[in-house]
């Protein structure tokens, strides 16, 4: 992006005297019309064009009448629409045609169209003509709207060397249209769309290799690292037990209680793993029933409670009195609050303040997973539900985890119909809310 500036100021600080003057334009000229290898932005490389052609020297830029034509659609800023027909763009004399998605759009001027679709009866002993929306046309013609792919645009057949006679067009005519007019209009229009579709599937092809290729390397270093971790410290654990001569009860009870730490992580994991894979495969099956709020925070804390029973842990459990029923999956929804809970307790150092609340708020039932750890920078939270995503990989390192909790979260959320929400200040903790809909209105 510099090289072209830096040779501009030098063919200008160079006299005309100079030998390298004119070497040194032929050059800049070369950069400005490779689109390949030199990386430049379109405002650059139009400003460098129009610096250049004022030099009194002759050179050719092929795309000039392009990048000041597609600079000058930018500065009117109209939004590009999903339609695949030609629209007036807001330049006067442009008309653009926008690709599936609107990533992609093409410019034509109204001569460019019309000597494109006279092209079509070229060959032929006739003549198309082309009026384009609000011009005028010939009234010795026979008119026909162009198609929807050109809305507005109308066409007119005629004999070539001929006219029409009182408004019926000749014999010849009516054999050229009967046969060919629609063939030849599709043809038109598919000349027009081809590139910009053919364009916008290739990227769309190449762009979703990409990501999957990138998801399977991710994968195998995640799952390679974590599973890693946990089976390391368990065989240490196994052998320096193992090299006692005699096994002392407390110092064995003390390295089990390690070793069942660890496997518990480990099947946290694996059950992590594999329901990443089931959500990815669309594997993942849903039995929605009607499960009780106080139902499902209880299986959660029986299932975190052995853990959560240390000095340095308090979970304070709160279940407003007459929930009613949601339409939910009960396994799934443990899922859910046992990743939150997990979080909470791995993000909180020190002592950890953790509290799990379900009531209602208007007609949805809340779970809402409160904690006083490290919290999340509004920059943060817009992250956390992308896959393998970690807040602090440095403390993720010590207390496990792959990035996969709070996506999977997200997953069985909205596959509910709920929503889930975080609630963050760095230093002050974080509270995440899971909301769902309520199976009957009170």
């Amino acid at each position: 992006m510099i090289a072209g500036d830096e040779q501009l100021l030098a063919i200008h600080l160079a006299g005309r005297e100079d030998q390298r003057y004119v070497r040194a334009i032929r050059r800049l000229e070369a950069m400005i019309n490779d689109y390949a290898g030199l990386p430049l932005p379109a405002p650059q490389r139009l400003f460098l064009m129009d610096e250049m052609r004022a030099l009194p020297v002759k050179l050719e830029f092929p795309t000039y009448s392009a990048e000041r034509l597609a600079a000058q659609f930018l500065e009117e800023g109209r939004t590009l629409r999903d339609q695949a027909a030609l629209e007036p763009s807001g330049v006067s004399d442009v008309w653009k045609l926008t690709a599936p998605g609107g990533r992609a759009i093409a410019l034509y001027r109204t001569a460019t169209v019309v000597s494109a679709m006279r092209g079509l009866a070229s060959g032929l002993n006739a003549a198309l003509s082309v009026t384009p929306p609000g011009g005028a046309r010939d009234r010795s013609g026979e008119w026909m709207p162009a198609g929807m792919a050109l809305p507005g645009w109308e066409l007119a057949l005629l004999p070539a060397g001929g006219r029409s006679v009182g408004g019926q067009i000749g014999e010849p005519l009516d054999e050229i249209a009967r046969r060919q007019t629609a063939s030849y209009l599709w043809i038109g229009f598919l000349s027009i769309a081809a590139v910009a579709v053919s364009a916008l599937i290739a990227a769309q092809a190449l762009r979703r290799q990409w990501r999957v290729a990138r998801l399977k390397a991710d994968l195998v270093a995640a799952v390679s690292h974590e599973l890693k971790t946990p089976l390391s410290g368990m065989r240490v654990l196994v052998d320096t037990l193992l090299e006692d001569e005699q096994f002392d009860a407390q110092k064995t009870r003390e390295y089990l209680e390690m070793i069942a730490n660890e496997n518990s992580r480990l099947s946290r994991l694996i059950e992590n793993f594999l329901t990443f894979s089931r959500l990815e495969r669309n594997r993942q099956k849903f039995d929605l029933l009607d499960a009780q709020p106080e139902a499902v925070v209880r299986a959660a804390v029986d299932a975190v409670r052995e853990r959560f029973q240390t000095n340095d842990c308090k979970l304070d459990v709160a279940v407003a009195a007459d929930l009613p029923a949601v339409r939910a999956d009960q396994d799934a929804m443990v899922t859910v609050l046992l990743n939150l809970l997990d979080n909470a307790y791995k993000y909180s150092p020190g002592e950890k303040r953790i509290a799990l609340r379900a009531f209602r708020e208007n007609r949805r039932v809340v779970f809402a997973v409160e904690d006083h750890g490290i919290g999340i920078t509004p920059r943060e939270r817009k992250k956390i539900f992308r896959r393998f995503y970690q807040v602090d990989r440095s403390l993720a390192r010590d207390v496990g985890g792959c990035g996969l909790g709070l996506s999977i979260v997200e997953f069985i959320v909205r596959a509910h119909g709920g929503a889930v929400t975080v609630k963050s200040e760095p230093g002050k903790g974080s509270t995440f809310s899971v909301e769902l809909p309520v199976e009957t209105p009170a």
